[in-house]
C-alpha cells in the first residue's frame, strides 16, 4: 500500500482557514468600529440639538423675568397713581364740602 503524506496539505488548508478567520476578524472588528462611530455622531448630534433646545429656553426664560420684573414695576406704579388719586378724591370732596358749607353761610347772612 502507498503512504501519502497529506501533513502538507492539511497545514496549507489550515494557514488558509486562519487567514480567512483573521481576515473575517479583522472585517467584524472594521464593521464594529464604523457602528460605534456612527452611533456616537449621531447621539452627539442628538445632544447638540437638544442643547441648543436648553439655551432657546433660557433665553426665552430671561425675557419672561424682564416682563416679569416691568409688570412688577407696573403694578407699583399703579398702587402709586391710586393713592394719590384717593388723596386728589378726598380733598375734592373736603373742598366741595367747604364749598357747600360757606354758601349756607352766604345765604343765611
Amino acid at each position: 500500500m502507498i503512504r501519502i503524506n497529506l501533513l502538507p496539505h492539511r497545514e496549507l488548508r489550515r494557514k488558509a482557514r486562519q487567514q480567512q478567520i483573521a481576515g473575517l476578524a479583522g472585517l467584524v472588528g472594521l464593521l464594529a468600529i464604523a457602528v460605534v462611530m456612527s452611533i456616537h455622531t449621531i447621539s452627539a448630534g442628538k445632544i447638540d440639538y437638544q442643547n441648543g433646545r436648553n439655551q432657546y429656553l433660557t433665553d426665552q426664560i430671561a425675557l419672561l423675568d424682564k416682563e416679569i420684573a416691568e409688570i412688577g414695576e407696573i403694578k407699583a406704579q399703579t398702587q402709586e397713581l391710586i393713592a394719590r388719586k384717593q388723596v386728589v378724591e378726598t380733598l375734592q370732596s373736603s373742598r366741595s364740602e367747604w364749598r357747600i358749607f360757606t354758601e349756607c353761610q352766604t345765604r343765611r347772612s
